[in-house]
């Protein structure tokens, strides 16, 4: 697929000179507008890596989806415009030292000679713009901070600041990964039974000045000065903060499965 207009339309972006200015604002306004969640696992669809399908379902339909459906889709258009990115496939650890599958796509940008980390897939605590890979290397981005690490695996880290220090999301390294991986860790994701997706119902976008995260009963709205949290107690309430917030559109039968996780 190489016609992404319609993206850049609903993202409201010229990307006609490449940079890594060019990357950062494709990155803010993705997160923004196209929602990061756990619907279609628990209305129990079929989660496509085609990216034809990846396109009508995110950009076209607006209906989001996960990290290897908004990894997939950012990778591609990436590559359209003529940078050089490769898939990579993480493992989410989640500050602890587990034997996790690599469930977790993200994307390798080369840029100027410099090694940088792009995920538009990665819910509330993702990153906001792309950080360059090296040892150490710390960027603070929309009310986020996060750092780059090497564990005594060898493989590197992406960590997220919070009040008790540096928080490790995810491992990854530069080994050479195909579509075929993420197949594998697609499959887990929606159909395993212990599948993080499987189990929650989880829905995120992140705007210039707040975050909206909600996690089956509980509906955070993270500001920079304060954070609003909002107890999730009836079906109707669950549909209309979908419908409003993350601008998805469900039938009241649909909203009852969903309702389940609350």
């Amino acid at each position: 697929m190489s016609d992404f207009d319609a993206y850049f339309k609903r993202l409201g972006i010229d990307p006609s000179k490449p940079s890594l200015e060019l990357v950062n604002d494709l990155i803010r306004e993705h997160i923004a507008q196209f929602s990061f969640n756990s619907i279609s696992v628990l209305l129990k669809h079929h989660v496509s890596l085609e990216i034809s399908d990846i396109y009508k379902k995110i950009v076209l339909e607006g209906r989001g989806g996960y990290c290897f459906e908004h990894n997939r889709l950012m990778h591609d258009v990436l590559a359209s415009l003529g940078f050089k990115v490769r898939l990579l496939v993480a493992k989410v650890i989640n500050n602890t030292d587990i034997d996790s599958p690599r469930t977790h796509r993200v994307t390798l940008l080369e840029w100027e000679g410099e090694n940088y980390l792009v995920d538009v897939g990665f819910g509330p605590k993702g990153l906001r713009g792309a950080i360059k890979i090296e040892n150490g290397f710390e960027s603070a981005q929309n009310m986020a901070s996060y750092r780059i690490s090497i564990n005594k695996y060898n493989d590197y880290q992406l960590e997220i600041a919070t009040d008790d220090g540096y928080f490790s999301l995810y491992m990854f390294n530069f080994h050479r990964y195909t579509e075929a991986d993420c197949i594998m860790g697609n499959f887990y994701s929606y159909m395993h039974p212990n599948a993080v997706f499987v189990n929650n119902l989880v829905l995120s976008r992140i705007l210039p000045d707040m975050t909206l995260s909600l996690r089956n009963g509980v509906y955070h709205r993270i500001g920079n000065d304060k954070t609003d949290v909002i107890e999730i107690t009836t079906q109707p309430q669950l549909k209309a903060i979908i419908e409003d917030d993350f601008g998805i559109t469900l039938t009241d039968a649909e909203c009852d499965i969903l309702f389940e996780k609350v």
